[in-house]
């Protein structure tokens, strides 16, 4: 088989075009380690910054996930404070109801010196306590003793009448009056 070259011209401007294409990629791979070592540190810098936003992801997670247990704790205790808010309000409601009205004439009624009154009858109490505890028992006795006082009043009542039948004794109560002191 017979080689038929074209003509000359194009022969020289494919073969120019040849020598151009081998050139520019003989420039092309000549270049290519510097830009893949370029790519590379680029590569790196951007897998340095991914594991650095990585890293950051998973600090917020780990605070994320610490402050949903502190939530988690915290609305358990916030719903049995609300349990046993619940269980007092249906305790107390009814009697606060009734002494709603109680309430407000008294309030309505008590003056400040009134107040002031109660308040030095409270600081009293301890001393009012310990006499009227010392008396108690006295008392008690004292409905045995009323009989006794009768009696003895009776007795009295006798020996004044006894003493004013006494001869001479007007004269000795006259002259007990008129002296002095």
């Amino acid at each position: 088989m017979a080689l038929v070259l074209p003509g000359r011209s194009s022969l020289v401007h494919s073969v120019s075009d040849v020598v151009h294409w081998s050139l520019s990629t003989v420039v092309f791979a000549l270049t290519l380690p510097a830009r893949l070592e370029a790519l590379l540190v680029s590569v790196e810098r951007l897998v340095a910054r991914i594991s650095q936003i990585a890293e950051n992801a998973d600090r917020v997670v780990v605070g994320a996930a610490s402050v949903t247990v502190r939530a988690e704790t915290l609305i358990e205790a916030v719903e049995q404070t609300s349990d046993i808010a619940q269980q007092l309000l249906e305790l107390y409601e009814p009697i606060a109801v009734q002494l709603a009205p109680l309430a407000a004439r008294f309030a309505d009624d008590l003056s400040e010196s009134e107040v002031t009154a109660a308040i030095t009858l409270i600081d009293k109490l301890p001393e009012l306590t310990e006499r009227v505890t010392a008396v108690l028992p006295i008392l008690a006795t004292l409905d045995s003793v009323s009989p006794e006082v009768h009696e003895l009043l009776g007795v009295v009542k006798d020996l004044k009448q006894a003493i004013v039948g006494v001869p001479g004794f007007h004269f000795f109560r006259k002259r007990g009056e008129n002296r002095p002191g």
